[in-house]
């Protein structure tokens, strides 16, 4: 079934049924109003008996007449903004797998069913520019709504709405001047994100956490030192609901933005441990590390594919002995399809919902403590310092190391060590300013090369036992010129970490 997507950017307005309608081509910036069109509308609301869509603002709806009928998901992305996603009607009692799949993460394999029906006469006005553009559509709807969740009930009310034609933001300016000079006509724009939230009224539930805007407010220095760091883990399970839907419709790079996601989370929860009771923290981060795991063997896999492949298309010709570039693709293909496989029984798995729900539960009630409730300011700093600390330690421990396997090793321990300081200052930036953001650029930056050297070391990791295999014959030569080169590269970045990270380390450590 084919789907589209598109965003809009509309204001919804409360109007008595006594309001008579503005004067539209005396807003600001309208030059012609189209001729009315009036259309009837029949919509039936789709959710979870717990309203889980509703909760984080999504609305599921099939809908008849009108010029878009059929199904339509809608996505928060923004204050006035919404991503919307079309189905074609289909059947009346089935909801599209595509449009599902999408949601999945937050209905978590509960069942789906209608929770209302609205009927709508509608108005329409098309608002053309100056230069005759189309610039926006105003709707007078008078809705009937049928609830069957809850208590269930009858309702009517009148509503206008304003939808931009082009949800670029440069008709931002347009909304904010039609929201202002129609409610100087009389309508009040409207608190409510959705007709079904006017039907459900006390039925809608209140927004969950990864429903709701992060915390941007100033003063943050003093506010609970658990406050930024729960902000920030807010707007990472926002992302990974994003990337979960994206992994289900085989997005590229979705994988590795789930587990992005998934690492980030579970990092800060780390670092800032001290401000949480110890229970809940240690259940989420085995779980997100499970995740993460089971994400990793696509991922790697995503990463050495490309590794071996490009570096096979750099050899001359006459170095690749036998069909080589063939059987990497069999066996890097059969590799991913079962790390794939493995990752789709993942999100599908009891486990894996209970985690999200553990996840949401964990950011909208924490356990904290003493630590967790003082001044935001100081506390983050500490924790962060000791971020710091534990990076320089293993840098130390590295430049030490021997050459070879333990230098490899004692590397990859300080690109860990350079991503969690990295994922603490993010989470502390709204309290530290620039001072985390220069923090978190400089351990990206020793993250970034010595993330160019662990991908070496496992590409000569694979090389190696690729090279051992009996009676590989002349080939064995070949993937021997591909270590070499390798070792090559990875030797590079050593050198290039050793000599820059004194900068690097410098300005994290202040000496």
């Amino acid at each position: 079934m084919a789907t589209s997507s598109s965003v809009e950017a509309e204001q919804k307005f409360d109007a008595l049924e006594s309001t008579p309608l503005p004067k539209l081509d005396a807003i600001d910036g309208v030059g012609r109003v189209g001729d009315p069109v009036s259309h009837t509308l029949e919509a039936t609301y789709f959710d979870t008996s717990q309203l889980s869509l509703a909760r984080h603002g999504i609305t599921l709806r099939r809908r008849t007449g009108g010029h878009d009928a059929g199904w339509h998901l809608k996505l928060p992305l923004g204050p006035g903004k919404r991503t919307e996603i079309h189905a074609p009607l289909g059947s009346a009692d089935t909801v599209p797998v595509e449009l599902l799949d999408r949601v999945l993460a937050y209905t978590r394999a509960h069942a789906v069913l209608a929770v209302a029906t609205l009927h709508t006469d509608r108005v329409s006005y098309a608002l053309y520019g100056n230069q005759g553009g189309r610039l926006a559509d105003f709707v007078d709807d008078r809705v009937q709504a049928q609830v069957t969740v809850g208590d269930g009930r009858r309702l009517e009310w009148r509503e206008w709405e304003v939808e931009l034609a082009a949800s670029d933001g440069t008709g931002d300016g347009l909304l904010a001047t039609l929201t202002r000079q129609l409610s100087a006509a009389g309508a009040t724009p409207s608190r409510r994100s959705s007709k079904l939230a006017t039907a459900l009224g006390g039925e809608w539930p209140a927004p969950g956490n990864a429903g709701r805007k992060p915390d941007t407010t100033k003063g943050a220095g003093k506010k609970r030192a658990a406050d930024p760091i729960l902000s920030y883990l807010q707007t990472q399970l926002t992302g990974l609901f994003l990337q979960d839907a994206h992994v289900r419709l085989g997005r590229d790079d979705s994988v590795h933005q789930l587990r992005a996601y998934t690492r980030r989370i579970r990092s800060v929860l780390h670092s800032y441990r001290p401000l949480f009771a110890a229970g809940p923290i240690d259940d989420l981060e085995r779980g997100l590390k499970s995740l993460a795991e089971t994400l990793g063997r696509y991922r790697d896999t995503e990463v050495l594919h490309a590794r071996l492949r490009n570096a096979l298309d750099e050899l001359p010709d006459h170095v690749i002995l036998g069909p080589l570039h063939d059987e990497l693709e069999q066996r890097m293909v059969l590799r991913a399809d079962t790390a794939m496989a493995g990752i789709r029984t993942r999100l599908t798995s009891p486990a894996y919902f209970r985690l999200l729900d553990d996840l949401e539960a964990f950011i909208e009630s924490p356990s904290l403590t003493t630590k967790g409730s003082a001044p935001a300011r100081k506390t983050t700093a500490k924790l962060v310092n000791k971020a710091v600390k534990r990076l320089r330690k293993r840098h130390d421990a590295a430049v030490a190391a021997a050459v070879g396997h333990s230098r490899d090793e004692a590397l990859h321990r300080v690109r860990k060590s350079a991503k969690k300081l990295r994922f603490a200052a993010a989470a502390a930036e709204r309290v530290h300013g620039r001072r985390a953001a220069k923090l978190g650029k400089a351990a990206h930056k020793i993250q970034s090369i010595l993330g160019t050297h662990q991908d070496s070391v496992l590409v000569r990791e694979e090389l190696l036992a690729l090279g051992s295999t009996a009676g590989l014959g002349s080939a064995a030569f070949t993937y021997g010129v591909l270590h070499a080169r390798e070792s090559a590269v990875s030797d590079a970045t050593e050198r290039k970490y050793l000599k820059g990270s004194a900068t690097a380390l410098k300005l994290l450590t202040g000496k």
